[in-house]
């Protein structure tokens, strides 16, 4: 099993948790470092079980008319670009039969506030996923989303409370559990799903 992500504490906790080899994309946006990195692991042994995790810099929220062009780009258009990037070379590093998981940031709509920007990636990732699990289903790949505000929300929700206690959850439990779920046997014929990892915040 490999995790394709960011080489920070989260993605390290992940693949740690799950027994896997981190794979770290490119520190940054250059086109050649990102070919390069996929070539290289587009030479690696074909996986059965990988697990994409992206995880950007956390920022504090900030109104959309306030965002300034640049920052839009640093917090939207580029993590998207790298989600892009990295879940297309799953696709092609994973063998027949296999299972992909992307896991990405995601504050649920009720708590959303200042938070434009990563909610429209989430969306896209799960859109991107959907569209893999429609075309690597023909060789047996599933592919499916696991969502979390463990990082991106870390104040109390706003009413009502959501249905579980101890929101927004963790890395190590609420994260992991989703992702062992969607690898396990028992998920065998789901494909293209969305899994929020939020204690019952979303339905």
């Amino acid at each position: 099993m490999i995790v394709i992500g960011s080489d920070c504490d989260a993605t390290r906790r992940i693949a740690t948790g799950l027994g896997a080899t981190l794979v770290a994309v490119p520190d940054d946006g250059d086109d050649r470092a990102w070919e390069e990195w996929r070539r290289d692991l587009g030479a690696r042994r074909l996986e059965t079980e990988i697990v994409v995790a992206l995880f950007p810099e956390v920022r504090s929220p900030c109104a959309v008319m306030a965002l300034p062009t640049g920052e839009w780009g640093a917090r939207g258009e580029d993590p998207l670009l790298h989600w892009m990037m990295a879940l297309g070379a799953a696709a092609l590093c994973c063998a027949d039969g296999g299972a992909i998981v992307a896991v990405v940031d995601s504050p649920p709509p009720l708590d959303s506030a200042g938070l434009a920007a990563e909610s429209g990636i989430a969306e896209a990732v799960e859109t991107l996923a959907r569209s893999l699990a429609l075309s690597e289903g023909k060789r047996g790949v599933r592919v499916n989303t696991v969502t979390t505000p463990c990082r991106v929300l870390n104040g109390p929700p706003i009413a009502p409370d959501p249905p579980l206690a101890g929101f927004p959850g963790t890395l190590d439990g609420d994260v992991l559990g989703a992702v062992r779920l969607l690898l396990s046997d028992d998920a065998a014929w789901l494909s293209g799903r969305c899994l929020p990892a939020d204690r019952g915040r979303s339905w």
